[in-house]
């Protein structure tokens, strides 16, 4: 199919006019780099999400026990702790920089580790109720609580699961507990 202007210009004997016409400037900039952009932040944002979700899943469980036998070769490194809190020992407090916290102490088969935790608190946590807090060991006297031995735990996260359905669920790990002496 030919252009009907041209077909027009050559019925009326014209002659055509073939030179080359200049072809459009190219364009750079977003038409070509939007899409490599946009791909690679999709990539970086999958990226974090699986570092973050990696993360907290490799978190390491340890009871009170175990973390406070293996202080040294933890270091900073993060895990989650699991311990009672302590009777009488909540109170909150305020760090170097202001910042509100909640200082307490953790026990479970009678080690007991001092606890200074920056995060959200459960309106469900009580002394002698199991909590599992997540954060890293760290070496100071800036806090005596009841194990008073130099080292508090740096907590920013806190589980307390001792509703009804965590009993069904968790009947064994409960009966345990109350075995060791750590369960009210």
């Amino acid at each position: 199919m030919t252009d009907p202007s041209a077909q027009e210009a050559a019925a009326l004997g014209a002659p055509m006019d073939l030179s080359p016409r200049p072809g459009r400037p190219a364009r750079r900039g977003v038409r070509r780099w939007g899409p490599i952009l946009m791909a690679a932040l999709v990539v970086l944002a999958i990226g974090v999400v699986l570092w973050r979700v990696l993360a907290d899943a490799t978190l390491v469980f340890r009871e009170v026990d175990d973390a406070v036998e293996r202080r040294e070769e933890l270091g900073e490194d993060r895990f989650r702790m699991i311990g009672s809190p302590v009777s009488g020992s909540p109170q909150n407090i305020a760090l170097a920089d202001g910042r509100p916290a909640v200082a307490f102490s953790v026990t479970l088969d009678g080690v007991v580790a001092d606890v200074v935790h920056t995060g959200g608190v459960s309106d469900q946590f009580q002394p002698e109720v199991p909590v599992v807090i997540d954060g890293h060991w760290v070496r100071s006297s800036a806090y005596a609580g009841v194990a008073d031995d130099g080292w508090y735990f740096a907590s920013d996260r806190m589980l307390v699961k001792h509703e009804n359905d965590y009993r069904v669920e968790n009947r064994d790990r409960i009966e345990d507990a109350e075995e060791r002496g750590q369960y009210g």
